[in-house]
């Protein structure tokens, strides 16, 4: 899910950027995002380059991208399933797009350059610039936690649930997989705290693409069961005081911490 992602952060409008994000955190949604590229128009229009008219054709477009530092082997992204997510050489997986109007993107550096071929054009996406900040991701329900005093998460949301009886039979059966999933995949933070005090809250990173599909799994589960979770998100997620590969802890800036403009 790397090219996606970066794909994304770097390439589509902002304010479309989480829809999309949730649809690939899930696999299973993947083709609702790629069917959408055979007219897709999300893409902001400032990283976007033309190509002359006189250049539309696969060793034009080639040598276009190699200029740009494209290497020889490319990531796609696809309405075709035969092309989807596979790896190829930069010039055959150009012959393979070229002209057919499936819409694909030919991932080349990842955030940095790609070529796209809709239903009715072609163009090269290009971005010089350093990415927005790194976002993450967290799911809470409207209750506070007593130590940290912010609104608890979906897995102290899913303890209590299963612990009263809130839920039961499949559901608690589901939630249980789920909960030993992150169990086996998931590392238990060491420290939640820079002394005694446990303020640290837990954040997923984005690229955490496994992880947060089995939290919209376990998201599904606690809302048809009335217990209502949104997703919030912070570049500025606080004093990190623990991160591993998939997450990161961190006490909340607070009143009087905040760094100078």
């Amino acid at each position: 899910m790397q090219n996606e992602h970066s794909l994304i952060a770097a390439f589509v409008k902002r304010s479309k950027r989480d829809r999309y994000r949730e649809i690939l955190s899930d696999p299973r949604l993947r083709r609702k995002f790629t069917n959408q590229l055979a007219h897709f128009t999300d893409f902001d229009p400032k990283y976007r380059l033309s190509i002359p008219s006189n250049k539309l054709f696969v060793d034009n477009i080639a040598r276009e991208l190699q200029k740009r530092h494209s290497p020889n082997i490319v990531f796609a992204i696809s309405e075709d399933p035969a092309l989807d997510q596979k790896e190829l050489p930069l010039a055959e997986a150009l012959k393979q797009v070229v002209g057919r109007g499936m819409g694909t993107v030919l991932s080349c550096i990842p955030g940095r350059l790609a070529f796209v071929e809709t239903e009715d054009e072609r163009f090269i996406l290009e971005r010089h610039d350093a990415l927005e900040k790194r976002e993450y991701l967290r799911f809470v329900i409207g209750h506070k936690d007593e130590d940290s005093h912010v609104e608890q998460g979906v897995f102290q949301a899913v303890a209590r649930a299963l612990e009263w009886q809130n839920i039961t039979d499949s559901d608690a059966d589901e939630l249980n997989e789920l909960r030993a999933w992150f169990s086996e995949n998931l590392e238990k933070p060491t420290s939640f705290g820079r002394d005694k005090l446990r303020l640290g809250i837990c954040w997923f990173k984005t690229e955490a693409t496994e992880h947060i599909s089995r939290i919209w799994g376990m998201v599904r589960i606690l809302e048809r069961n009335g217990i209502y979770v949104k997703k919030i998100r912070t570049d500025r997620p606080g004093y990190v005081i623990y991160e591993d590969a998939w997450q990161l802890v961190a006490e909340p800036f607070r009143k009087g911490t905040m760094p100078r403009r």
